[in-house]
């Protein structure tokens, strides 16, 4: 009894330096991550001016939808047999190659059409140039293969390889409005490199992959992919929606302040969904075991809401200090857009964790589909009566209460996770937060410094609750 006792012991020491591991290699590479993007930002912003980078925001959100043509959940379908199966699902992936190139022609025709129409030549530019090339380079990813075979290490070392060759070559070539084009030639060069590099790793890692091709399995990959491809379809009209509201009601430079606006919520949210792709493969493993899928999301539901609560009430309380300090004051309309925009940092990981993570790893693609639908038809819903009616501030409501339905509709389909609200990380957050809120009130009665301030908010915060956060990473 007393030597099982010490095996369970070992076995889940191991197991907390192994996910700790993973969770501090994502985590550093978001970081850097976020420091690359938090300068890049500032400097696109300042250079192309708010117009430009307007529509080049438009361009990408275009380009988002025409992805889903070219990759019709397919790598999603993949990762996720591959994440349960491994090895053996690895026959699978020279078939879903095949059928990505076949849907990325079709996906051509479509760009094509598209740019016919549009009046500006700059913006039929890059929908050309950024379009067709991520089309195509897209291919060349490893990173669904790097996520579901858990190699967290080599794929965290690639992204930040990827952004500092991107934020190379916007710092080098990008000068003005006129050097737009240098925008998508960095990026895609950049995944191109990354791209390969992921390859080389997976090949000196012992990958094998069986180079042969059966167009009798591409039915039994083509349905199931069709539910992640609907899912992804009615997550970007419910994430991407926006820009071409706004665009289309607003007028282009509305558009500029509402892409910042996005932009900045979503460097933020990338941190908060760490803990979401460190334990996608772990999820799908512990599939059949409901005390576990228990154990892991009250764990990720505590993360979430000890790190998304104080960021929230953060941004809200310091936009005013940081936004036309980054930006410049052409933007300053962004620091009270931002104040709409913040719960977004709340909404959006919860749908990422019950939808994107929890119900993708169990492969529930129908309950997936549902709250991804209801998503969707509550963005289109809200930004056509929230947007002509309140203008910016109407699509950041939109922007936020359209992840707020997904995270609900996700819920409800897995009743037995119920409890994993049921936790006391709510409270301390919430506590702390206000505890925050209040200090970096007085505080910004003595400095306008934003760092200062943020930086004594952020000490407030911890001290309120770090022994709790200490107690959660040693029960997991």
């Amino acid at each position: 009894m007393a030597q099982n006792t010490v095996r369970v012991n070992l076995q889940l020491t191991k197991s907390f330096r192994r996910y700790g591991g993973y969770v501090f290699s994502v985590s550093g590479a978001r970081v850097v991550g976020i420091l690359i993007s938090s300068a890049t930002l500032p400097y696109l912003v300042r250079q192309l001016g708010v117009e430009m980078y307007g529509l080049w925001s438009y361009v990408v959100s275009i380009c988002a939808f025409l992805n889903v043509i070219a990759e019709p959940g397919i790598n999603a379908f993949t990762m996720q047999q591959v994440a349960a199966k491994r090895e053996a699902a690895f026959d699978l992936i020279p078939n879903t190659t095949a059928l990505r190139l076949l849907a990325s022609f079709a996906a051509l025709m479509v760009l094509v059409g598209l740019a016919h129409f549009e009046t500006r030549p700059e913006l039929r530019r890059l929908l050309y140039v950024y379009g067709i090339g991520m089309l195509f380079v897209n291919l060349t990813s490893a990173d669904y293969l790097l996520t579901a075979l858990e190699m967290f290490h080599a794929r965290s070392f690639l992204t930040v390889l990827q952004q500092g060759v991107y934020a190379l070559g916007v710092f080098v070539f990008v000068r003005s409005s006129r050097d737009f084009i240098w925008l998508p030639v960095s990026i895609l060069g950049s995944t191109v490199l990354s791209g390969i590099a992921g390859w080389a790793v997976l090949v000196k890692r012992g990958v094998r992959i069986p180079l042969r091709i059966d167009a009798r399995c591409w039915k039994g990959i083509v349905i199931p992919s069709f539910h992640y491809a609907a899912s992804t379809l009615m997550s970007n009209t419910y994430h991407r929606l926006g820009h071409i509201a706004v665009r289309w009601v607003l007028g282009d430079f509305a558009l500029g302040i509402y892409a910042v606006g996005v932009r900045v919520v979503e460097i933020l949210r990338g941190f908060l969904n760490i803990i979401g792709q460190v334990m996608m493969p772990r999820l799908a493993l512990a599939a059949e075991s409901i005390s576990e899928i228990r154990r892991l999301t009250t764990f990720a539901v505590s993360f979430l809401a000890l790190i998304s609560v104080p960021v929230t009430v953060g941004l809200m309380a310091t936009a005013q200090l940081f936004v036309p300090w980054l930006f410049g004051a052409k933007y300053s309309a962004d620091s009270g857009l931002l104040r709409w925009m913040a719960p977004y940092l709340i909404t959006a990981p919860a749908a990422s964790l019950f939808a994107g993570t929890i119900l993708f790893s169990l492969g529930r693609h129908r309950a997936y589909l549902k709250a991804t639908a209801g998503g969707a038809m509550a963005s289109v819903l809200l930004y056509l009566v929230l947007t002509p009616s309140l203008g910016l501030k109407g699509a950041a409501l939109a922007f936020v209460l359209a992840e707020a339905v997904v995270a609900t509709i996700a819920l409800l389909s897995l009743p037995e996770i119920y409890d994993s609200w049921k936790n006391p990380a709510l409270t301390v957050s919430v506590r702390s937060a206000l505890l925050m809120l209040i200090v970096v009130r007085l505080a910004n009665t003595y400095t306008t410094q934003g760092f200062i301030v943020i930086a004594i908010g952020a000490a407030v915060y911890v001290a309120s609750c770090g022994r709790f956060f200490r107690k959660l990473l040693v029960e997991f």
